[in-house]
């Protein structure tokens, strides 16, 4: 394949000498700051000599990494890396339109970033000098100053001025990338696509007492549309309940809601146990519903069930139901059920950390082949989710119980 051009050189020509002579002007500004700091906390020869060799070496390090970011600017853009799979290939070919697009738009977020990053960085350094001054002139007759402590304020001054200068920018790109790109992956397997979360009535779910305490929802990302014939919405979302400082996590994953065919009598709600005590408080705040006994020895251990029609639950809860939802929760999490009106909405705590759905950064070209196949399999990942979900309620279909 061929080399990829470099149309815009004199561009970055001009960005790196700019970003090079702003480094140089804030490593010179650091390394005086430095000295002048120490001879203010505690005058004498052996604090000017300690400034002078620390303030050196902390401006020299701020104009490497100039000179490094200079000549990465000036380098043009990275060719396919020959160990990329076919996968992200195909990926960034069907996407080209839209990765040259969002290419001119990150291009220009990093002009802007490193513009705010040339007055904000060392606005944010000069800050730090002065709470460091400050404190010096209340501390003053003090020997235990610390030189290593002091750089490391203006280091993390620099850091901070960093941040400032490119966080609102960078979660600009990150929405735009997203917007962009993952309702075409999505459009990939049929009538699916992507938006930001639209956040989902949950008072049926606190109701039926599958969430119990929580007074915050969190939802960014969905996925919505008809699959395998059924409407599907899923929904990445956190619950959290705040006491005090304390910030507790009542669920973490995937909400899975999947429209049946026909409307339901009763609901039916499968929700954890929660102890002796635990099911006692939620048989009391049942709304009058009903305990579902089953003959499962093993469901029974891990779920509670309750319903206001015990013949539709009980065909909803058939023995194959109860396999597939325990074999869902296989790898430790237990994932709840509610079946009402013509829904069924499973939710499924989440396995790991990682997070979906993340856009590579501005600072990556955005045909990143890796970042493509990350979504596109988070994509794949939530989808087979909702496969698992429909099959829960197959039994039931074919007994003509919701179609």
């Amino acid at each position: 394949m061929a080399a990829p051009t470099d149309d815009a050189s004199p561009q970055r020509a001009a960005m790196a000498k700019t970003v090079l002579g702003g480094a140089i002007t804030a490593g010179l500004s650091l390394w005086i700051l430095v000295v002048m700091l120490a001879v203010i906390r505690k005058p004498g020869l052996d604090t000017l000599l300690g400034g002078l060799f620390g303030g050196f070496f902390c401006g020299l390090l701020v104009m490497g990494a100039g000179a490094w970011l200079g000549m990465r600017i000036m380098l043009p853009p990275k060719g396919p890396d020959v160990a990329d799979t076919a996968r992200g290939l195909a990926l960034e070919t069907s996407l080209k339109d839209v990765l040259a697009e969002l290419e001119t738009t990150r291009l220009d977020i990093v002009r802007k970033v490193n513009a705010r990053a040339m007055l904000r960085v060392p606005l944010c350094i000069a800050t730090a000098v002065v709470i460091l001054v400050m404190g010096a002139f209340n501390e003053k007759g003090k020997s235990d100053d610390d030189l290593f402590g002091t750089i490391s304020v203006l280091v993390m001054g620099g850091v901070l001025g960093y941040v400032w200068a490119s966080g609102a920018l960078s979660n600009e790109y990150a929405k735009l990338y997203k917007s962009r790109v993952l309702p075409r992956l999505a459009s990939q397997y049929g009538d699916i696509s992507y938006r930001p979360a639209v956040l989902p009535d949950l008072a049926a779910m606190k109701n039926e007492r599958l969430f119990r305490n929580y007074d915050n929802v969190d939802a960014a990302d969905q996925l919505y549309g008809v699959h395998r014939g059924l409407k599907v919405v899923i929904t990445e979302a956190t619950l959290t309940e705040h006491k005090g400082k304390e910030k507790r996590t009542e669920f973490s994953g995937l909400l899975i809601e999947v429209e049946l065919p026909k409307k339901l009598q009763g609901v039916t709600a499968v929700i954890a146990d929660g102890g002796a005590v635990g099911n006692w408080r939620d048989r009391m705040l049942g709304n009058g519903r009903q305990r579902i006994i089953l003959e499962d020895p093993v469901f029974e251990k891990v779920y509670e069930v309750y319903g206001s029609d015990q013949v539709e639950a009980r065909f909803l809860l058939n023995p194959a139901f109860m396999e597939r939802l325990l074999a869902l929760g296989a790898n430790g999490a237990r994932p709840l059920a509610l079946a009402e009106n013509s829904r069924l909405t499973i939710a499924l705590p989440r396995g790991g950390s990682r997070q979906l759905f993340a856009p590579p950064s501005f600072s990556k070209p955005a045909a990143n082949r890796e970042a493509l196949v990350k979504l596109d399999v988070d994509i794949r990942a939530l989808l087979e989710a909702a496969d698992a979900v429909i099959a829960l309620d197959s039994p039931a279909r074919a007994k003509g119980i919701v179609s």
